[in-house]
């Protein structure tokens, strides 16, 4: 065991060592899991009175072992003479910690405030105080409407009854649960005028603590866009006068609703321990929900951890909001060490954002917002196919789901809905029919098919070198140069350049184009190249190809959004971060910020989660089909009545 700085983010779990606060001990000591807690504090030193005793602060987050508990509780909390502890989550967040400081106020009579973190009442959690109920209401009161007049008159408040002072400061102050952010940039990014409305959902804390850099960030770069950004700070999505308020803001009767909603609250709206979810909210607003992420980690854990986020992070920005249907996007805030407090001797962190995570953030936005924009007769749609393993009996295979019929009713449907979809083939397999009659992933006959679609070597060496850094060297490290291709096979570049790229130096793209909706097939991610690299593999990196196929689905097509048709596809194992992906992370690097639907099988949430998480993926499910009896058809059906009748004659009739 051995003493290091603690982290911004609190201690983490998968490092090795044990964080101790150093501290000097102090009257008053404030035991809280928020930032804003902290940062508002430290706001409010500068209006307490200049008598005022000397108190500490110490973020739970670095509490988190039970020896760096027991070593702050023997050098700081026992010499204390108030103790105030906010929970978030209950006894059961931090138990062996609520045992400790419960013994050293019992054994050295010290008084005790135990209070919930946020603004749900808990009686019996407040009952492990030492002071009435009534006090630690009053006290929890303060804190919950916040800001730093609320809080230096609860600090007041605390001394006048446990240190004998007579501030006699007023009672709590209300604070609106809800309201607007003025934000103080521009109106508009860009020559043209505004088009559509974006609605930024954050906590009140943040704004009442003046953490609102990352709010600031994504307001600039959707403005720069030509999007209105409407930030509205929150105290709980799950008040119902909040929720009435909110619909009137984002949906006024006099003016423009919102397109999208850019929410970076944490947890869910939905109640799963009642009949119905009560998800009435999202259903009122009826727009896409973007789950933005405000890491509690530090940006360091984020860049060089390949988990992305923490487990605490996960359950509370991605699993939890996963459960109301919000779509996954990024994380675009970590914490920062913005000053070392003399006083209160902590850390004060804020949420330092990420300049190209905003970027991409707002770009998805943008991206919902043009295809919610657009008529339904200009919006061009790339349906991708998988294909595993890559030949044409495999093509089209989603679990579960006959995905060549499906497909065909998609276009059917699309075509109802006013898009522009030209020659709709009758069946699923006049659909294959068309497909294999171009190129496609099987090598069988490739150089005899026609080519309908294809990136040139010179447009894709020009996007290639446009493409971070890291991805450049990783690819080439794997494949090679682009021009060569990844068949491990071949030895001589000719026959490497007219396999992938036909002969013309240009990359074939599989696929047929109907009106404006392109069906297309999956590339490989090389797997039929080199049969030992698996179709999950996490470090596996997508060949050439695959790389310009989806360019030229995103710049040369056109299209406004992607639907994966069936479970599964290989775009969301390609290597990267689980959750909270980078720039160099390859799934973002195909698919760019392109808004994706995704049929799925209903009986696999645990695959399809990977397409929400790690390619902004929005879950369509569909029911696993019916159980029937496997029964023989066609040559088999026709083959096994001739065995039956020749086993028959057999039997009846040798000579026969």
């Amino acid at each position: 065991m051995h003493r290091i700085n603690a982290t911004p983010g609190g201690w983490n779990l998968q490092s090795e060592g044990v964080s101790f606060l150093e501290q000097t001990p102090a009257p008053l000591v404030l035991l809280t899991a928020a930032d804003t807690d902290i940062q508002t504090l430290a706001a409010t030193i500068p209006k307490l009175p200049t008598k005022f005793p000397a108190f500490r602060v110490a973020n739970l987050l670095n509490l988190q072992h039970q020896v760096s508990i027991d070593n702050y509780a023997e050098q700081v909390l026992q010499q204390a003479q108030v103790i105030i502890l906010r929970l978030l989550g209950g006894r059961s967040y931090w138990a062996y910690g609520l045992e400790v400081v419960q013994e050293i106020a019992q054994n050295n009579d010290i008084n005790l405030i135990v209070m919930p973190g946020d603004d749900a009442l808990d009686p019996a959690l407040m009952s492990h105080s030492t002071l009435p109920l009534g006090v630690v209401n009053k006290i929890w009161r303060y804190f919950n409407e916040g800001g730093t007049e609320n809080i230096a008159n609860a600090l007041q408040y605390i001394a006048d009854h446990c240190l004998s002072t007579s501030f006699n400061p007023p009672p709590p102050q209300v604070v609106p649960r809800i309201g607007l952010y003025s934000w103080l940039g521009r109106t508009g990014g860009g020559e043209l005028p505004i088009t559509a409305k974006v609605g930024i959902l954050f906590y009140r804390a943040h704004y009442l603590a003046g953490n609102t850099k990352v709010i600031d960030a994504l307001c600039e770069a959707l403005a720069k866009r030509n999007l209105e950004p409407v930030p509205v700070f929150v105290s709980s999505l799950r008040e119902l006068d909040v929720q009435e308020e909110l619909s009137e803001i984002f949906q006024p009767k006099d003016s423009q609703s919102i397109s999208v909603l850019l929410n970076t609250t944490s947890f869910s709206l939905a109640r799963l321990e009642t009949e119905a979810p009560q998800l009435e909210l999202w259903q009122k607003l009826d727009v896409p929900v973007l789950q933005v992420i405000l890491s509690g980690g530090a940006v360091e854990q984020w860049q060089t951890q390949f988990q992305g986020l923490s487990p605490r992070d996960i359950a509370m920005n991605v699993a939890l909001p996963e459960v109301d249907g919000r779509i996954i996007s990024r994380a675009v805030s970590f914490k920062a060490v913005q000053t070392r407090h003399p006083h209160l001797e902590t850390d004060v962190m804020v949420y330092e954002p990420v300049g190209d995570r905003i970027e991409f953030v707002a770009e998805l936005a943008a991206n919902w917002v043009r295809l919610r924009s657009k008529p339904p007769q200009e919006r061009r749609i790339a349906l991708i196919l998988a294909n595993y393993p890559t030949r044409d009996g495999r093509l089209a295979n989603g679990v579960g789901l006959d995905t060549p019929a499906s497909c065909v009713e998609i276009l059917q449907a699309l075509h109802l809905a006013g898009y522009k979809v030209e020659k709709i083939p009758a069946t699923g397999d006049e659909l294959i029919r068309l497909l294999t009659a171009g190129v496609t992933n099987d090598p069988e006959g490739r150089e005899l098919r026609p080519v309908l679609q294809s990136v040139s070597a010179r447009e894709y060496q020009e996007y290639f070198a446009s493409l971070p850094q890291e991805v450049q060297q990783g690819i080439c490290d794997r494949w090679d140069g682009f021009l060569e291709t990844n068949h491990q096979d071949a030895k001589d570049a000719k026959k490497e350049r007219e396999y992938n790229h036909n002969f013309t130096g240009d990359f074939a793209i599989s696929g047929i184009q109907f009106g404006n909706i392109f069906v297309g097939i999956q590339p490989a991610r090389g797997y039929d190249v080199d049969p030992s690299l698996n179709y999950h593999a996490p470090d596996l990196e997508p060949t050439h190809a695959y790389l310009a196929f989806y360019y030229w689905v995103r710049e040369c097509f056109g299209a406004d959004a992607v639907v994966h048709v069936g479970k599964h596809g290989n775009l969301e194992w390609l290597p990267g971060k689980s959750v909270a992906l980078s720039s160099s992370c390859y799934p973002e690097v195909a698919l760019g910020a392109l808004p994706h639907l995704y049929p799925f099988i209903v009986n696999d949430p645990g695959e399809g989660s990977q397409a929400k998480r790690r390619a902004q993926a929005v879950i369509v499910d569909h029911l696993t089909p019916p159980l029937t009896r496997a029964e023989l058809y066609g040559g088999l059906q026709q083959l096994e009545n001739l065995i039956d009748e020749y086993y028959e004659a057999e039997s009846l009739d040798p000579g026969r």
